[in-house]
């Protein structure tokens, strides 16, 4: 009897070929034959949940909104720029992502459905652009393609230039959009997308958004390089960054045009968290206030959020309690007697209730694309003359911008007894100090404080512009005193992808995996000038 099941058995296999072996053989890691709106949840959540656990132990230290100023500490810290590898690495991981978005992309035209076509082309391109301007160039057209491969995996691929993606990434995002009018309003399943709830116009609006923040990013490089153009191939032509810029804050104001942008605090992109629901946690749900004791200085931010007179404060930033709070291990944020001392008994009344205000460890929701950002960017982009806008309108825009990330962060306006700034009260104070001398400098500034948490945008402002001017060159600064220009690629590149790491080494590094070297965005030559600020 088993000699008649062996021979049946084998008679099976003859005749079945080697189909069943070819499915054996895909990548158990991968989703297939999924459809494509069933990716959009769990790629937003998995990128942002990277991305603000690096925010903790990375940006927010580079950019001194979460360290003191004290230049006895220690030199082996990130923010005097002594980073592990597994620091420097952890972006890599978003390269899984990467390939989701790309399993997405092609789901999305095998089933000729242009709105998670856009979508796949968003999610990609906010994956990319963080990993490119974390590291520079990096592998991009051929990565993340193992599910598309169909058994012929390529595992070893080139870097390719951050200029060259950077140009891809756009067009992407032209090509997105155009996807979405094709498509009009039809909505796709909530139950795969709780930040917009599968609304394509939301999405849209979102991606355009994208597209105003990369614009940004590459302006003042293809100003001293091209004169602000840039080729986008056959199919796009030439970019003009500015002209660009301008057409989207015409429609931005209008209400009209074809790049619809986020507009309104409510519409910003933000993934959601949980306290509650365990496949919806933060990276820090289980942290207890211990681990956190010592990363209690944050005097560079909390200066620019505290107005003091004769030694005591009369006004406090609205989103003060909410950045710098906690009741137990909240990454970044003071502890109420910690807190109380710092402001030295300002804000007793508060204090002693034991009220809370911000919770940044369950936080419900962390920005990926704030409606602040938007505003801020038009403020700069007229400051530096790209739009018709008058002295008067780029205060306008700076103070709305300011207004909008109080509301973002603190939209239920709770503020304590003492010193009670109101977000009206504080958007006063700072009409009332506004420069228009110094306006690239202020609304540089308050960018920053607004996008505390914000996937890397702070450090990458900082890159591309200078600002906000932070000293770097403590007494126990590593990196040769520079705040890092990039992280170092991972370790693990050297014999994974040892011929195209090598190459990437020789092409653009000078040999050295350093944290030196500009990436392209930022090698201009005001951003040098103005960084060199901070080491004088």
């Amino acid at each position: 009897m088993k000699k008649y099941i062996i021979v049946l058995l084998v008679a099976f296999i003859a005749n079945s070929g080697c189909s069943k072996f070819d499915e054996m053989n895909r990548n158990p890691y991968a989703i297939y034959d999924a459809p494509a709106e069933s990716y959009v949840q769990s790629i937003l959540y998995t990128t942002e949940y990277n991305l603000i656990g690096r925010s903790y132990n990375l940006i927010t230290n580079l950019m001194q909104q979460a360290v003191s100023t004290n230049e006895g500490n220690t030199s082996q810290t990130i923010y005097n720029y002594d980073i592990s590898e597994s620091v420097c690495a952890s972006y890599w991981s978003l390269y899984k992502q990467k390939g989701n978005a790309e399993s997405m992309l092609s789901a999305a035209l095998i089933d000729d459905n242009p709105a998670m076509e856009g979508v796949a082309l968003i999610l990609r391109t906010w994956i990319m652009h963080v990993i490119t301007d974390v590291y520079g160039n990096v592998p991009y057209f051929k990565a993340g393609l193992i599910p598309e491969q169909k058994g012929d995996y390529e595992y070893h691929v080139q870097y390719d230039s951050q200029k060259e993606i950077y140009i891809d990434m756009l067009r992407s995002l032209e090509r997105a959009n155009a996807a979405f009018q094709k498509t009009g309003s039809a909505n796709f399943n909530s139950i795969n997308d709780y930040t917009y709830g599968g609304n394509v116009t939301k999405w849209r609006q979102f991606g355009n958004s994208l597209y105003l923040r990369l614009l940004m990013r590459v302006s003042l490089k293809a100003i001293e390089e091209t004169g602000g153009v840039i080729d986008l191939g056959e199919e796009y032509g030439a970019l003009d960054v500015t002209s660009k810029i301008a057409e989207l804050y015409d429609g931005f104001v209008s209400g009209t045009g074809t790049y619809p942008l986020i507009k309104n605090v409510d519409d910003r992109m933000k993934v959601k968290f949980s306290s509650t629901e365990s496949y919806l946690y933060t990276p820090f749900y289980t942290i207890e206030s211990g681990t956190w004791k010592n990363q209690a200085g944050c005097e560079t931010l909390v200066e620019k959020m505290v107005v003091r007179s004769s030694g005591k404060i009369t006004h406090l930033d609205p989103r003060f309690y909410y950045y710098f709070t906690r009741t137990k291990g909240i990454p970044t944020q003071l502890s109420p007697a910690d807190l109380k001392n710092f402001l030295e008994n300002n804000t007793v009344g508060y204090f002693a209730s034991g009220g809370t205000y911000g919770d940044l460890q369950n936080g419900e929701w962390y920005p990926v694309l704030n409606y602040s950002e938007i505003l801020f960017n038009f403020a700069e982009a007229a400051s530096r003359g790209w739009l018709p806008i008058e002295t008067k309108g780029i205060e306008k825009l700076y103070l709305d911008a300011c207004e909008a990330s109080m509301k973002e962060w603190n939209p239920n306006e709770k503020v304590p007894a003492s010193p009670g700034t109101t977000i009206a009260q504080w958007r006063a104070y700072l009409d009332e100090q506004f420069d228009y001398d110094k306006a690239l400098e202020e609304i540089l500034t308050q960018k920053w404080i607004s996008t505390f948490w914000c996937g890397v945008e702070s450090w990458a402002d900082y890159r591309r512009t200078g600002y906000p001017i932070l000293k770097t060159n403590g007494t126990n600064a590593r990196n040769r005193g520079v705040l890092c220009t990039r992280m170092r690629y991972p370790a693990t590149e050297a014999y994974l992808n040892k011929e195209h790491y090598e190459a990437a080494l020789n092409d653009w590094l000078g040999g050295d995996n350093n944290m030196l070297t500009e990436v392209w965005w930022a090698d201009t030559e005001e951003s040098k000038n103005t960084r060199r600020l901070g080491r004088q």
